[in-house]
């Protein structure tokens, strides 16, 4: 048996594809409601002149195709191997209704090669040819088992009058192009709003499918945007409304060919934080200590940054460093020199330092904090802290807002990933009724000066004395958690980023209706 011919080819990031001339790389749909229809290729293979033969076709019809340029390109001879009778289809003449009212053949290799191309077109295939109702002021959700976030803004856009619907986000992603239209059916929702690409797939078919649909789409890219895209193969991400908890990294993103970025941070939800919750039995001496709640390490970091190593000279400069340079994920973006940050892996590698850089510094915190509770994972029991009082996690919505009220200083401690990115601490805290110190970084320019100056720090031996003057109830104390607490509640909760959202997206007509 003669070994199957591949060519390879370069796909739309580069990356080296094999393209095989085979008929069983071939999908036929065809359409059974129709007796006599035309037949549609999208993509024809290495070996166009071999099709006729693999699938008994007559020379005397007339079939029509769609091909990638960029594939037409780097496969020599392809046009004159074209049988006479296929005729070359304009990729806007393939609607809904052409698609519908024919049969479809696509040659599958190529559809993950070029997804900016083929996805709009299999997507129109996918859609069936009727009209569908506008789901006015409805939003869908993407959400998945540890629900990020998705409780705060569910409440936020149902504030705001709007309908939110959640959607299973692996079966979306892993089936775009039958759960989609499946949901479709029932309309299409004014908006799509995903957290860190949850719901759309790697190569853009959901995008698309949503895109041809005519619902607007939104990526909240929680996480440090870069970690998040090594996991996007298609280039139609660069059409995305984008939103950065970071806002270090709307230039980046710009440079890598986003379009719309904007500045959105974390925030308060006061329905879930303000009042409510309970301490543990492990939480039940906490009142006025020092508490700090967290992980000690990016979660699945081993996976993520499988392979990757830190450089030994830069790994001890952070060891022994002493002062209050910040190791971020720009300061070893800007060591490394990778570019471009996207698309690739290499960037793991930028990830990988700024991780290193994080645990470090957290570590140096935490034992310089001296008498201080955590309530985390195992990996804090190896601190160099003899005073540290390592105790099990606690439930996000059941216990963090009693523990944040009863601790006489709730410590936060911020991660190199996100060099200006806030995380939850800094509003769950207030909004509970705590009193929060933080490290200082360029994140907490969002809040005023007068109420960052007396509870930021730039170093570890800070922490100590900080403690100190903040840990009993004075005057001072009360008052500047109560101004902290205005702040928070009317500038940076869910509902605030709700509004922000609308306004970048031109929904605030739908907001007001």
């Amino acid at each position: 048996m003669p070994r199957p011919r591949h060519i390879s080819i370069r796909d739309e990031l580069g990356l080296a594809k094999s393209m095989p001339a085979d008929k069983t790389h071939f999908e036929w749909r065809v359409n059974r409601r129709l007796d006599e229809a035309p037949v549609i290729f999208l993509g024809l293979g290495p070996e166009p002149d071999k099709i006729p033969e693999w699938f008994n076709l007559p020379d005397n019809e007339t079939f029509f195709y769609l091909e990638s340029p960029d594939f037409v390109g780097q496969v020599d001879g392809w046009l004159g191997r074209v049988p006479a009778n296929f005729e070359p289809m304009a990729p806007e003449d393939f609607t809904v209704a052409s698609s519908s009212s024919a049969h479809v053949v696509r040659y599958l290799p190529v559809q993950k090669a070029f997804p900016s191309f083929y996805g709009p077109l299999t997507a129109r295939l996918t859609l069936e040819d009727r009209a569908r109702p506008r789901l006015a002021r409805t939003v869908w959700l993407p959400v998945g088992d540890d629900a990020l976030l998705v409780e705060e803004l569910a409440r936020a856009f149902a504030d705001a009058g709007w309908r939110v619907v959640r959607i299973d986000h692996e079966a979306l992603g892993k089936h775009p192009g039958k759960v989609l239209p499946d949901y479709l059916q029932e309309g299409v929702p004014d908006l799509f709003f995903s957290i860190n690409f949850r719901g759309l797939d790697h190569f853009g078919l959901g995008q698309a499918i949503l895109r041809e649909a005519g619902a607007k789409m939104a990526v909240w890219m929680v996480d440090n945007p870069f970690n998040l895209l090594t996991a996007v193969k298609n280039e139609a991400w660069r059409e995305l409304t984008l939103f950065v908890t970071d806002h270090s990294f709307i230039g980046p993103l710009i440079e890598n060919g986003a379009r719309r970025v904007t500045h959105l941070p974390l925030a308060a939800s006061p329905s879930l934080f303000e009042t409510g919750g309970a301490l543990p039995e492990h939480a039940r001496d906490i009142e006025g200590r020092l508490v700090f709640v967290g992980r000690s390490q990016f979660p699945d970091k081993d996976k993520f940054f499988a392979g990757e190593t830190v450089p030994e000279d830069a790994a001890k400069l952070i060891t022994d460093a002493t002062g209050p340079t910040r190791f971020d994920y720009h300061w070893w973006r800007d060591r490394m020199g990778i570019a471009p940050l996207w698309p690739g892996n290499r960037v793991r590698a930028v990830g990988a330092g700024a991780e290193f850089a994080s645990n470090a510094w957290k570590r140096r915190c935490l034992n310089a904090a001296g008498r201080v509770v955590i309530f985390g994972d195992d990996g804090w029991r190896t601190l160099d802290n003899p005073d540290a009082d390592v105790r099990p996690v606690v439930d996000y919505y059941a216990h963090l807002p009693a523990l944040y009220r009863a601790a006489g200083v709730v410590l936060n401690v911020t991660g190199m990933q996100l060099p200006a990115g806030l995380n939850q601490r800094n509003f769950d805290v207030w909004c509970a009724g705590g009193f929060l110190l933080t490290d200082t970084h360029p994140g907490l320019q969002i809040f005023p000066d007068e109420l960052v100056e007396p509870i930021a720090y730039s170093r570890p031996g800070d922490i100590h004395d900080m403690v100190i003057r903040h840990r009993e109830e004075t005057p001072e104390k009360r008052a500047l958690r109560q101004a902290w607490r205005e702040c928070i509640l009317r500038d940076h909760t869910y509902a605030n980023r709700i509004e922000t959202i609308f306004k970048a997206m031109n929904f605030l007509s739908a907001q007001k209706a």
